[in-house]
């Protein structure tokens, strides 16, 4: 008799194509689900702007990044463990197969008989004493505190980005200064140079001074076009495109971070403590920890099952053959590895101290921290006024050596150039520190960014 031909077969045989469609299209939806390539941004397809914006940028640099997409796949791995948690005590049915032949003793002269069997199984777990709910108050911490470690990843990354945006601006204005510095040494070499080969006015010890000079302001030039580029890759990799290096970046307005008030240390510190996202996955870590510990110590706990079955039997002469069955299950284990259990609760405990220590230890990291972006603005602020102050005193000076240059007074005005655009460039970089220290407190908050918000 071939397999098709078993009668227990016979009857599944209808049944079986919508359990293999079900089956199927139940699992094309988890595949997709759980696809990194559906849940990239779709604005990676998508050119940069031109020129580039700050905004643009930060809005760009969402779950492209690889850094991003590994934190989500951790809270996509702790959703996963929560399902599968809240699955052990649902509803399981199970469709089971007996295909057989029998020979009845009490029947003289039949050999083997069809004695096939097929029937669902029904079991829901009523109770196992709070092993479960423990199981679950874990996975559900577990998945929050993945939730709070991607948010605490994605304002270290917005502020990364902002980082990699500030240095290609910085870079371009170096080079600005570096370039002014050295056409003044250039043409300070060749004036000479050219002096002593019409007029002897100059000695070979002084030409080579303005040479090495020139030289020297050359290499640095070279190192700030370097610079350039190295900077602008950088912000590439930031924002996930590896292959796009922006030529233009537009200056970015920060004139929000100008408005605000350095707050209180006390006041703030609480707040940081209260809010941070890091402090909070800790936290969550922490609540799971000690729910993991109390699943250990509820292992040996009895279980309460509720069992249904429906059978249907290719020979029903049996007396003993019951189509119907409904059954309670009380199971409570007696004897087992006392040691074994002992080593895991050892285990638990392990990682719920750690975590604690941990815990008490990021809080220390972040009052420190804190104090010291405080600090940070204070100076900043005060280093905003002197570098005003210095651009200032380079504009006049600027002023003054043209005029000297149009009276035929001075002969180059590069240099009154090259410190002006020195002067720049430190106004610049002052304005960018406040902005950054600004940023890494709205990180250290969770608030989202302030320049995002604007727009």
């Amino acid at each position: 008799m071939k397999v098709g031909q078993w009668p227990v077969f016979a009857r599944l045989e209808q049944a079986m194509p919508w359990f293999a469609a079900r089956s199927g299209l139940l699992l094309l939806y988890a595949l997709l689900m759980t696809s990194p390539t559906l849940q990239a941004d779709s604005s990676s397809t998508e050119l940069l702007p031109t020129p580039l914006t700050l905004v643009d940028a930060l809005s760009l640099a969402s779950e492209s990044h690889p850094d991003l997409r590994i934190a989500w796949a951790n809270v996509s791995r702790a959703g996963i463990r929560l399902q599968e948690v809240e699955s052990s005590y649902g509803v399981n049915s199970l469709l089971e197969l007996q295909p057989r032949v029998a020979s009845r003793a009490s029947v003289s002269g039949v050999d083997f008989e069809d004695d096939s069997r097929f029937g669902l199984v029904i079991r829901k777990r009523l109770s196992d004493f709070g092993r479960s709910a423990s199981r679950h108050v874990a996975a559900s911490a577990a998945v929050r505190g993945e939730e709070a470690t991607y948010q605490a990843r994605r304002n270290l990354h917005v502020l990364e980005v902002m980082e990699k945006f500030f240095a290609v601006i910085l870079a371009d204005l170096a080079y600005q200064v570096h370039d002014e510095s050295m056409t003044v040494s250039y043409f300070r070499y060749k004036r000479l140079a050219d002096r002593q080969i019409s007029f002897q006015q100059y000695t070979d010890l002084e030409v080579a001074e303005r040479e090495v000079a020139y030289r020297q302001a050359y290499v640095k030039r070279l190192r700030s076009d370097l610079a350039r580029r190295q900077t602008r890759n950088r912000l590439a990799l930031a924002l996930g495109r590896p292959t796009e290096l922006s030529a233009d970046l537009a200056m970015p307005d920060l004139t929000v971070y100008a408005r605000q008030e350095i707050p209180e240390y006390h006041e703030l510190v609480d707040r940081v403590i209260s809010a941070s996202p890091t402090l909070e996955a800790l936290r969550h870590q922490i609540e799971a920890a000690q729910a993991s510990v109390d699943a250990v110590r509820k292992a040996n706990f009895p279980v309460l099952s509720a069992e249904f079955e429906a059978w249907e039997y290719t020979d029903n002469t049996s007396a003993n053959r019951d189509r119907f069955r409904a059954n309670l299950k009380f199971v409570l284990p007696l004897f087992g590895s006392a040691g074994q259990k002992d080593v895991r609760l050892a285990e638990a405990h392990n990682v719920l101290f750690r975590l604690q220590s941990e815990l008490t230890s990021a809080e220390y990291v972040l009052r420190d921290r804190v104090l010291e972006l405080l600090h940070g603005l204070e100076v900043n602020r005060a280093q905003e006024v002197a570098a005003a102050a210095q651009e200032e005193y380079r504009g006049y000076y600027q002023d003054h050596s043209r005029a000297l240059y149009e009276l035929e007074l001075r002969s180059d005005l590069g240099d009154a150039q090259a410190k002006a655009a020195a002067a720049m460039l430190e106004s610049t970089r002052v304005r960018f520190q406040r902005a950054l220290l600004w940023a890494e407190l709205d990180g250290l908050l969770g608030h989202p960014s302030v320049l995002i918000q604007e727009k």
